[in-house]
């Protein structure tokens, strides 16, 4: 089976989550036909965190009834060191796997204060009990901290869109380290999918690229998805592409929007265009909606 470069993030399989969610968080029953497409689809990498609700719960469930296997990821939610070895062994039992894949800090101030954090880790995985550890970053700051450090980090996860660019520079110096890359928000969390009229004047800095990119999407008979995740997948240093769904049908057409890879590398210096720098529009957490 050839295997994908995207990686499917499972945080809606557990929570009500995303600016462009309007249903909510997805029925067991549904996680499950997602995951199963998912499957087929050569994906074969899962994203998920202690702090994302059910979902580990769902996954674990999933693997149980079908006996199916995908990598997990999964992230330490917050807490100071003491209980990183308590939280790691209830992620591992919610999923049912034997090992995970990659274990990473959800929170990059866990290790600020606690650099300890770090050594708990690093046992983890010295004994077999995950195959990478690393951080989920979302300030270049944060990276910048890290890499005065001389930490073993096998893999990083950080946010880049056609929008968010602002870690696209050290991607090749991570690579050439041999630190493994994941992206999310590749969609910043739906807001690309968003009439520019339906936001509200928090985003107005951006309204006018939102546009653009839906213009460009139509001139060229590409989707913004197709836009935004072959965008994405054609920067050669990153391994994987982590995307989230709203439901099968999403999935689908992400799966289905790879087909435009080509046409949309031809485009690549018009969607680079539309980088946007405030932090106030690219961190989903500083958004501030009526």
């Amino acid at each position: 089976m050839k295997h994908s470069k995207l990686a499917l993030g499972t945080v809606q399989l557990g929570l009500d989550y995303g600016i462009n969610n309007k249903r909510g968080k997805i029925p067991e029953k549904e996680s499950a036909s997602i995951l199963g497409a998912a499957f087929a689809a050569g994906i074969d990498t899962l994203d998920t965190a202690g702090a994302y609700g059910d979902s580990e719960k769902v996954i674990g469930n999933y693997f149980k009834r079908t006996g199916q296997n995908f990598r997990v990821m999964s992230k330490f939610a917050s807490g100071d060191a003491e209980n990183i070895n308590k939280a790691f062994s209830r992620s591992l039992a919610n999923t049912g796997v034997s090992s995970f894949y990659g274990y990473l800090l959800h929170h990059f101030e866990d290790y600020r204060k606690n650099p300890e954090i770090w050594d708990d880790l690093q046992l983890l995985r010295d004994q077999g009990h995950t195959a990478k550890i690393g951080f989920s970053l979302y300030l270049e700051e944060e990276l910048d901290y890290l890499r005065e450090k001389d930490l073993k980090i096998d893999l990083l996860q950080v946010p880049y869109s056609i929008f968010d660019r602002r870690f696209e520079k050290y991607f090749q110096p991570l690579h050439e380290a041999g630190i493994e890359i994941h992206t999310r928000s590749v969609f910043l969390q739906g807001l690309a999918f968003k009439a520019p009229e339906e936001l509200d004047m928090h985003f107005d800095r951006i309204k006018e690229k939102i546009a653009r990119l839906r213009q460009l999407a139509k001139i060229n008979n590409i989707s913004v998805t197709g836009l935004c995740l072959n965008f994405a997948l054609a920067n050669e240093w990153l391994d994987k592409v982590i995307v989230g769904v709203d439901n099968r049908q999403n999935l689908e057409e992400i799966i289905g929007a790879q087909k435009y890879q080509l046409a949309v590398k031809n485009i690549k210096a018009q969607l680079s265009g539309m980088r946007e720098d405030d932090e106030n529009i690219l961190l989903p957490y500083r958004w501030k909606t009526s």
